[in-house]
């Protein structure tokens, strides 16, 4: 595994491939799902107008641009291309690439040196919400992101500790509460799920398919480095599925302490 960080070409590369992938997503998708309207699918299950210059904030931005003239004119044009091109999905990604390329290229700098994400995680590789679970007050939900690149924080297994550990003590100390949840396409991957106590297996949902465009679904895209997961790539593009569907799933407090004792 190459342990260098990600370089600026490297990130274009990410870009360019991530953009790509979806582009063939998209055409996929509307294929089988021909009631469904375009400009929802490309709002709703893939995320591109973010890793463009239409975008003027940073990775998470806060504000709603679809209906800013720039991307009301690249929405208009996409589903004319996707139209003329028949749903044919190799050329669909090509032509709409073509489109959208400076768009990206424009935008990769500032998004190669966007801080923004990371800096909100409060433990290490987790953050948690800053309020209870809405449908289960006893609950702190939790989301993941690699902080240890350009290694993997599954490298790390007392770096795993410190980070769960400050994670509980937040959900007790701080919300008061007495369990912790999260819904992740991590939760169909064997090594994560190892990490959490025989009761986090006992209540995992089933996978949603339903896609949406966040990180819970397209996450398994970003390699350790941050860098485009070819494979996984490949897998979508020749099986139309993604390899790992988010699951739901939480587990106690107390339950979570004492399985960390054994990693």
């Amino acid at each position: 595994m190459n342990a260098n960080p990600k370089t600026l070409e490297e990130h274009l590369d990410y870009l360019f491939s991530m953009v790509r992938l979806k582009l063939f997503f998209l055409a996929r998708w509307q294929r089988s799902h021909p009631e469904e309207d375009f400009a929802y699918t490309l709002r709703n299950r893939i995320d591109i107008i973010r890793k463009t210059d239409i975008n003027p904030e940073g990775l998470k931005p806060v504000g709603n641009y679809f209906e800013l003239p720039k991307w009301q004119r690249i929405e208009k044009r996409l589903l004319e291309i996707y139209q003329l091109v028949r749903g044919d999905e190799k050329l669909f990604e090509e032509w709409g690439f073509d489109l959208l390329r400076p768009h990206v290229e424009n935008r990769c700098e500032r998004d190669f040196y966007d801080r923004s994400t990371l800096s909100a995680y409060q433990c290490g590789f987790l953050r948690h919400n800053l309020t209870a679970n809405s449908n289960a007050q006893d609950t702190l939900g939790f989301h993941i992101a690699n902080d240890c690149r350009p290694k993997s924080f599954f490298d790390d297994r007392n770096h795993i500790k410190e980070c769960f550990t400050k994670l509980l003590d937040a959900a007790e100390n701080r919300f008061q509460v007495h369990k912790i949840s999260t819904d992740t396409w991590l939760n169909s991957v064997p090594k994560w799920l190892k990490l959490f106590p025989g009761e986090w297996q006992d209540h995992l949902s089933e996978p949603d398919k339903d896609i949406r465009w966040h990180y819970g679904f397209w996450g398994q895209f970003i390699s350790a480095r941050g860098t485009f997961n070819a494979k996984a790539g490949d897998y979508l593009r020749t099986t139309g599925e993604l390899r790992y569907y988010p699951r739901y799933s939480w587990c106690s407090i107390g339950s979570m302490r004492e399985h960390l004792k054994t990693l």
